[in-house]
């Protein structure tokens, strides 16, 4: 008799033909070098490093590491193997098993089982990370038929279900340590355990943080490397010149200034890639709270996205490093469409916005209201180069049609708090598409996502019965002709809202020297495992 769970619907035969195929992917037996250790550098102090909590990029950089998900993906976001070895999907699409690698381990040496996996996906995961359990929301059930099996039940077929188990958004947790705590105060976030091929040793704050090889790790090959430090460099310049001087041996363009980037194309000693970011596909935008009195009038949000020059944006500030946005979804991602409205740079369009709202300007050409008061914007921005740039331009572009802008300045981690209590009137970010728009823009415009406590969901407030509605069947339709054209209505409709203002689709680069080898070997490149990556000895 045939077995029933090899029978794949034709929408996701290409996703899980893994079984056939996950041999493949077989580790070597030995690497070119082992041992080393290889210096990294971050911006600021994580916020933590449990990624189990919402976390932002430099979070994701060092607990890649040390965290794992049941699926890895490549650079052409297929999925792969991690802590499961191999998945079935049954024919109606609402079926996942999922089969363990055999003798994994915590890095405390306990047993990683399937309790871990029921755990994590059932209990932990969906209360401490919104954005999990949005991508979890049609699950009925997750259970263990056995200590290495997972089979997750669908309320109804999901077209992109196979996309939401990378490492850095559904980490796998330890029940041991976890179950029937406040999981917020666990003392164990301080020194996380995960089953990934590093583990924490030592934080630093405002120093450094030094991941050693976790000797338990289930691939016994692996990593090649004997430790990892992320040097705390808050000054831009400083930086680029330790990557320069070999210091540091990786960064990314997020720790470097585009002048610096210019400056190592011409070193023989370095090498760049846009690979490894494919997962993510971020953006550059302007973020509006439209709570705020004169930003809940779509006209004065249209007024400040006409003001901007997106062509100078890509030039001046960004080197070049990227596409002019059109929208929320980015162009490399399932069901981009540019068929929306324009908001090409057109100070008079701007203008007559403004004054058909009755911002009148003054003789110096700076508007206030009907009241007499000012009309201004407090501008948050996420610290770095080219953010600050940024934040410099919009106040400039923003004066020249009579807005008044003050730039408020701060540390990354009162930015991301500002940010989830809404305590802002617009702000520079960035924002990842995380390879799906049912994973990644609902995330940031669905009004159930209006919520505190994370600045990676609808911080801005926005909320549109149309736009809900549509998001909602797209979660679940498996046509992908009629998925796309949901994604399109949403497309234009939240550009007509214009709750942002789409700056650029980014092209982010991981920057290394010759010395590194085997760094980037799938979608999340920095932000991966790094258990493949060796040193020249």
């Amino acid at each position: 008799m045939e077995n029933p769970m090899k029978r794949v619907p034709s929408t996701t035969k290409g996703l899980v033909a893994v079984l056939t195929v996950c041999a493949l992917f077989s580790w070597p037996a030995f690497a070119q070098n082992k041992g080393g250790n290889l210096i990294s550098v971050l911006r600021a102090d994580p916020k933590g490093l449990v990624l189990a909590f919402p976390s932002a990029g430099d979070t994701q950089l060092v607990s890649g590491k040390i965290y794992e998900g049941l699926l890895n993906y490549s650079s052409d976001l297929k999925p792969m193997p991690s802590l499961a070895k191999a998945w079935e999907v049954s024919p109606d699409g609402s079926t996942y098993t999922f089969k363990l690698q055999p003798g994994v381990k915590w890095s405390d040496g306990e047993d990683f089982t399937s309790a871990d996996v029921v755990f994590s996906l059932s209990e932990m995961l969906p209360k401490t990370n919104a954005a999990a359990k949005q991508a979890l929301e049609q699950v009925k059930s997750v259970t263990a038929p056995d200590a290495q099996t997972v089979v997750i039940t669908l309320k109804r077929p999901v077209p992109y279900f196979l996309m939401v188990f990378p490492r850095q958004q559904m980490p796998m947790m330890p029940k041991h340590i976890y179950e029937g705590t406040d999981y917020a105060t666990n003392p164990h976030n301080a020194k996380p355990i995960g089953t990934g091929p590093f583990k924490l040793q030592e934080w630093q704050r405002g120093s450094y943080i030094r991941l050693v090889r976790n000797d338990s790790y289930w691939n016994k090959d692996r990593p090649d490397l004997d430790s990892i430090t992320y040097r705390i460099m808050p000054d831009a310049a400083s930086r680029g010149i330790a990557l320069e001087t070999g210091d540091v041996q990786v960064a990314t363009s997020l720790e470097v200034s585009s002048t610096d980037i210019a400056r190592f194309k011409t070193n023989a000693d370095i090498e760049m890639t846009p690979k490894g970011w494919e997962y993510y596909s971020a953006q550059a935008m302007v973020e509006f709270n439209l709570r705020k009195p004169l930003l809940s009038d779509a006209r004065f949000r249209q007024a400040l996205s006409y003001a901007v020059d997106r062509q100078f944006v890509l030039d001046h500030i960004w080197g070049g490093l990227g596409r002019i946005a059109t929208g929320p979804i980015g162009a490399s991602i399932p069901y981009y469409t540019p068929d929306v409205p324009k908001y090409d740079f057109d100070v008079g369009k701007a203008k007559k916005l403004l004054d058909d709202m009755g911002l009148k300007a003054d003789s110096d050409g700076m508007r206030h209201d009907e009241k007499g008061n000012s009309v201004k914007v407090s501008l948050l921005v996420l610290p770095g180069e080219p953010y600050d740039r940024l934040a410099e331009y919009v106040r400039e572009a923003w004066k020249g049609i009579g807005v008044e802008t003050d730039l408020q300045t701060t540390d990354l981690g009162t930015c991301y708090d500002r940010l989830s209590n809404w305590n802002f009137d617009a702000a520079v970010f960035t924002l990842g598409q995380l390879a799906d728009p049912g994973i990644g823009s609902r995330s940031y415009y669905h009004s159930s996502n209006i919520k505190k406590g994370s600045p990676f969901s609808n911080v801005v407030g926005y909320s549109n019965p149309d736009v809900d509605k549509w998001y909602d069947e797209a979660a679940v339709e498996m046509d992908p002709a009629k998925r796309g054209k949901l994604y399109a209505d949403i497309q234009r409709e939240l550009v007509a809202d214009a709750p942002m203002i789409w700056l650029l689709d980014l092209d982010r680069l991981t920057i290394y020297h010759k010395s590194v080898h085997n760094l980037v070997t799938d979608g999340f490149g920095p932000r991966g495992a790094w258990d493949q990556a060796y040193l020249d000895q």
